[in-house]
């Protein structure tokens, strides 16, 4: 740690005009560990290479701090040199070594323990073929992004460091992590059961992602058609991007959990086996989550009807900053209420498993609501981007958002799961949230059902609303229902009577 009583005397090392026009940034930045931890892995540092020395300070800091460490500094100015030499150099004890090119620092392949990189000093082909020609353990530093692709920069940082930390301009979100990449850095769930009418043009989609590390788990839950053999078809062309699955069928809660627990991804995605997708969709998302550290990345979709051929795009990138829609959501709540649309995001998997988040397997249909909710509950960083990448594929024939009947009653056990699994720890800012939802649900299914289901439905959405609360309010919950009109406002009041003066009823089975 950088303690006010060293900083001081250290600072009083350097004069001259070149060094002290950064020097009163650079005790800022050890202060608040601008580019990470102190660089100490295993034992003792012992090599150290900066590109750019400015004032000198962490030069100075590390020599004192690690007895056994050389530093060479790479720095073209004849000015900050002759500074930095009168200011440190006698104090190095010949530990300390200027260049003024990385030409004239090593002739052989070396370990580096520490590679400092200042914005100033850096150079992309010459960072990448430090990288690639010596052993770096840990590399930290400042870029733009005008210089270098960062998704470039910090796939060969994970390949070649055990450690990295860069700062990127105008970016408040620090990249950083362990060296070593991951086995596959997004595994896409595709469950299926009777889409053999749709599915080459989801799986053409998926196979041609712009994303190289990619795996498409593709879990046939016993179909009748011949979904099976199209996908058995599409591992055969594609082996090692494309694994199919084969079980009995159990739901597309059940497919979609075998696919989730069969990968190996460090972000997990699922598309619908009859939507299909546009070429940069997980390239994009997954540079979204990457550059802001998101558990959760979102990007818009289209909803496309079969029947009619109408489209209509939902970007959904409210809530971001800063102001262009993009990077971190202010809050992940925001996004509790509205349609469930778990297809259009990538979650780490690591947030995932952590959580214990899963699809309720007892639910046959709407699964992707408790999923969604229980997420971005957990959820402390989500990142969003509006481009509408992904393609819903709506008026096909059995889909579950058509149902009118007494399949509409799968609400009931859903806010079930969602209550035994978030309500019994939720504030009140999350109890909010689900009573939004239950109203706005159960006002979607009433305006569905057939007139036979509707009184029954009415009754049991009742006690759903007021059953179990801690926080909200009747009052609360009025206000929360006038957002939606009078219609809702009503339809509310009635079920507070049904509940008050009704005994419950049970619910009926799925």
């Amino acid at each position: 740690m950088f303690r006010i009583a060293e900083k001081d005397r250290l600072a009083a090392n350097f004069v001259g005009p070149n060094v002290s026009k950064f020097l009163p940034e650079d005790i800022w930045r050890l202060e608040n560990n601008f580019f990470g931890p102190a660089p100490v892995f295993s034992g003792l540092l012992n090599t150290a290479l900066y590109f750019g020395s400015r004032s000198g300070l962490e030069i100075l800091f590390l020599l004192r701090r690690f007895p056994n460490l050389h530093v060479i500094v790479v720095e073209p100015s004849p000015f900050l040199r002759n500074e930095l030499i009168e200011c440190i150099g006698g104090q190095a004890g010949g530990r300390l070594r200027f260049v003024v090119s990385i030409g004239d620092a090593f002739t052989v392949r070396t370990r580096i323990d520490y590679l400092r990189v200042d914005l100033n000093g850096f150079d992309w082909d010459i960072i990448k073929s430090i990288l690639l020609q010596h052993d770096v353990a840990y590399i930290a530093g400042e870029f733009d992004a005008v210089d270098v692709d960062p998704m470039e920069l910090i796939r060969l940082s994970r390949r070649q460091t055990e450690k990295y930390f860069w700062r990127m301009r105008g970016h408040n979100t620090p990249l950083s992590g362990s060296g070593g990449s991951p086995k596959v850095e997004v595994s896409v769930v595709v469950p299926c059961y009777k889409v053999a009418t749709w599915l080459d043009h989801c799986m053409e989609t998926l196979v041609g992602q712009s994303i190289e590390s990619l795996e498409i788990i593709a879990v046939d839950d016993g179909s009748p058609d011949d979904t099976g053999a199209k996908l058995d078809s599409w591992a055969e062309r594609f082996p090692g991007r494309v694994r199919v699955i084969h079980k009995v069928n159990g739901g597309c809660a059940s497919a979609r959990n075998t696919g989730l627990l069969s990968a190996i991804g460090e972000y997990v995605g699922f598309v619908d086996g009859d939507d299909w997708v546009e070429t940069p969709m997980f390239e994009e998302l997954y540079r979204s989550a990457t550059l802001y550290a998101a558990e959760i990345s979102q990007c818009g979709y289209t909803e496309v009807y079969e029947a009619t051929g109408t489209i209509a795009k939902f970007p959904t990138a409210w809530e971001a900053n800063p102001r262009d829609s993009l990077g971190i959501v202010n809050d992940p709540h925001s996004f509790l209420t509205v349609k469930p649309t778990i297809w259009r995001r990538l979650y780490k998997r690591d947030f995932l498993m952590g959580n214990g988040i899963v699809f309720p397997e007892h639910v046959r249909r709407f699964d992707d609501l408790p999923f969604q909710f229980e997420a971005l509950s957990y959820a402390k960083r989500m990142s969003v981007l509006p481009d509408c990448y992904y393609n819903y594929r709506l008026e096909r024939p059995g889909q579950d958002v058509l149902a009118s009947d007494a399949k509409l009653f799968v609400h009931f056990p859903i806010f079930d799961w969602i209550e035994n699994r978030v309500g019994i720890w939720a504030d009140e800012k999350l109890e909010r949230a689900l009573v939004n939802a239950k109203i706005n649900t159960h006002l979607w299914a009433l305006t569905r059902l057939s007139s036979e289901f509707i009184g029954r439905y009415r009754a049991l959405a009742a006690h759903d609303i007021f059953g179990r609360r801690r926080y909200v309010t009747n009052l609360q919950m009025l206000a929360i229902a006038s957002r939606r009109g009078w219609s809702a406002v009503i339809f509310l009041i009635r079920a507070w009577l049904r509940a008050k003066f009704s005994p419950p009823d049970m619910i009926a089975s799925d």
